[in-house]
């Protein structure tokens, strides 16, 4: 709070509050209508007793009432909203991950189904399968005892559930599975966002799933291809609990992973195992991987809030209260910072600027989702949710300050024994921006050769995808009528005269609009420079009136060896061209793009 003014304004609800039983993960924004009004998704998750198993159903809140519900065919891992392409209108797809399969929903119909790929089973389990089915029934137990030499969690499920059976149900099951594959397939334990290219509003981006086995994947879900894979280190027994990713997949990435034996891991683009950053005695309850400072803060279930380096040094440390349940950074562009909340068992809900506790409220119960973002057609709105699903919305004033206490100043300034603030760091604190440069000053003296190594790579990418942009918008643009409808309808004609080695190019313009009249067009030419010279390759055309042809001229040179007079012996029928592209004023994009075949020339002796 700042001057006693809370800086949350609570949203009452006049009808009865909605009840909801959920998870951080399996909650998103999304326009799901395309109407520009962002909507609330949950997954909402039945665990009553009276039912005869675990249930989920997709709701949909326009504000705070639901309008809409989706039956989940089984318990999602997490939920996510994307944009898969540039169309427009853009509409995006939600994501809900479901045991090992992602299910796509668009315009909230089932859309496309994705499954991770299964692994090699084990040679052994293959060898008691084929038996299993051909054997006398008295000789299968010698078979599974086989079985239960193999480690369970490399066991397909059906040999799990094949060693649960009774001895008396096992021959019926064996009949039922005996032609079914014997796979390994992980479930998804974490999903997430990577933008593809930009950071802009609602640009094309993938997905980030983690499995149980340790791998994780990178789904392009245009065409639901596999663009990266990587394991979270070389240990199997290394489950993922916690994810969070950086940067945007065609630049560069950091993908930080947590497992439940308490280690921190640190993928890259360029690596495809984790390299192990720090590891903690206790369990993780919340992991982030911040965007600016490129910090990790860490809440364990020793009641404390960490952060890290992403080379594993602790930067610094906080006690808190109680058990923190969950964390949520929160993004403020226009205050320019990132609070991060933290939910402790009892209902306090705290926010963290660096080190520093700068807010904090309570509520009556412990809460265990939150979910912060655009909400209807407000920017800045925390929507929370409590152990008996009551939801709670508060929306962040437009006058609102983060500053520091005085007292965790006081303290850190005195540095007095008892402040709850544990400090890895010198007393004296160089400023954000310098210490991050002294670290890269640093890091690129030590790995000089892998840095001039990823900015030679990161050019060329660059230079391939500007060169791949402009040849697909050459290709696009071949024909000799224009198409485009917004602008008069252009015809472009070529004829070359002379025997060589000096050619004239004639061009032809005509407006075939019978009212408009084409206007800033320029053509450009463009050849080999190895086998033809062009005096003067870019002329800006006057207005084409309609019914009028213009008729314009080039000289093109054929190149000749300077010792026998004779073209050189790379120009072939099928190079020998002069590509000629008719532009607009104010478009990337060629009007029309035409290639000459020019003929052969003759020797100039």
């Amino acid at each position: 709070m700042a001057g006693g003014t809370p800086n949350w304004l609570h949203v009452e609800m006049e009808d009865e509050n909605p009840r909801l039983t959920t998870l951080t993960s399996c909650m998103t924004l999304s326009d799901v209508q395309g109407d520009g009004y962002i909507r609330l998704l949950a997954a909402d998750i039945s665990l009553e007793d009276e039912a005869y198993e675990p249930s989920a159903t997709l709701k949909v809140f326009r504000g705070l009432k639901i309008k809409q519900e989706q039956p989940l065919p089984g318990i999602p891992t997490a939920i996510e909203s994307l944009y898969i392409d540039e169309t427009e209108p853009k509409t995006p797809v939600i994501a809900v991950a479901i045991a090992e399969s992602v299910l796509f929903y668009r315009h909230l119909k089932p859309y496309f189904k994705y499954t991770i790929p299964a692994l090699d089973s084990d040679d052994l389990e293959l060898e008691v399968w084929r038996k299993l089915p051909v054997v006398q029934a008295d000789t299968h137990n010698a078979l599974l005892e086989s079985l239960k030499g193999i480690d369970h969690a490399k066991l397909s499920r059906k040999s799990q559930r094949l060693l649960q059976l009774t001895e008396a149900e096992r021959p019926a099951f064996i009949k039922t599975h005996r032609d079914s594959a014997v796979g390994r397939v992980g479930t998804i334990v974490i999903m997430c966002c990577i933008k593809r290219v930009s950071s802009d509003a609602n640009p094309p981006s993938h997905l980030v799933l983690a499995t149980d086995t340790g791998h994780i994947f990178i789904l392009e879900p245009q065409g639901f291809n596999l663009v990266y894979q990587g394991r979270t280190c070389s240990h199997e027994t290394a489950v993922p609990s916690l994810l969070s990713v950086q940067g945007t997949y065609e630049t560069d990435f950091c993908i930080v992973v947590a497992t439940r034996n308490g280690g921190v891991y640190l993928l890259r683009k360029s690596n495809s195992e984790g390299q192990e950053i720090f590891k903690l005695s206790k369990p993780l309850t919340g992991l982030l991987l911040l965007p600016i400072d490129q910090t990790i803060l860490a809440s364990t279930m020793d009641n404390r809030y960490q952060c890290y380096s992403k080379r594993g040094k602790l930067l610094y440390q906080v006690q808190l209260e109680s058990l923190p349940v969950c964390i949520l950074p929160l993004t403020m562009t226009h205050l320019g910072i990132t609070l991060v909340a933290v939910a402790l068992r009892g209902g306090a809900v705290k926010f963290f600027l660096q080190r520093y506790q700068v807010d904090e409220f309570v509520l009556e119960e412990t809460v265990d989702a939150m979910l912060y973002g655009r909400m209807g057609m407000e920017d800045h709105v925390l929507t929370l949710v409590t152990q008996s699903g009551q939801m709670i919305v508060k929306i962040l004033r437009r006058v609102s300050r983060f500053e520091p206490r005085a007292e965790a100043l006081a303290g850190r300034r005195l540095g007095a024994s008892d402040n709850k603030l544990i400090d890895g760091s010198s007393i004296l604190d160089k400023p954000k921006k310098s210490s991050i440069f002294v670290e890269q000053a640093a890091r690129e003296k030590q790995q000089a050769k892998a840095t001039y190594g990823s900015f030679q790579v990161e050019l060329w990418r660059l230079r391939h995808t500007a060169a791949r942009a402009t040849i697909n918008a050459i290709n696009s643009s071949e024909s000799t009528i224009s198409g485009d409808l917004t602008h008069a309808p252009v015809k472009l004609s070529a004829e070359v005269c002379g025997s060589g080695p000096a050619f004239r190019l004639y061009l032809t313009v005509q407006n075939l609009s019978t009212f408009k009249m084409a206007s800033n067009l320029t053509v450009l030419l463009h050849a080999d420079r190895r086998h033809y010279a062009i005096q003067q390759t870019l002329s800006r055309l006057p207005s084409v009136l309609p019914g009028i042809p213009l008729r314009m001229d080039f000289e093109v040179v054929a190149v000749l060896d300077p010792m026998d007079k004779l073209p050189p012996s790379s120009l072939t029928l099928d190079n020998s061209l002069v590509r000629v592209m008719l532009m607009k004023a104010g478009q990337a994009k060629p009007l029309i793009a035409a290639a000459v075949t020019m003929p052969q020339s003759e020797a100039a002796y």
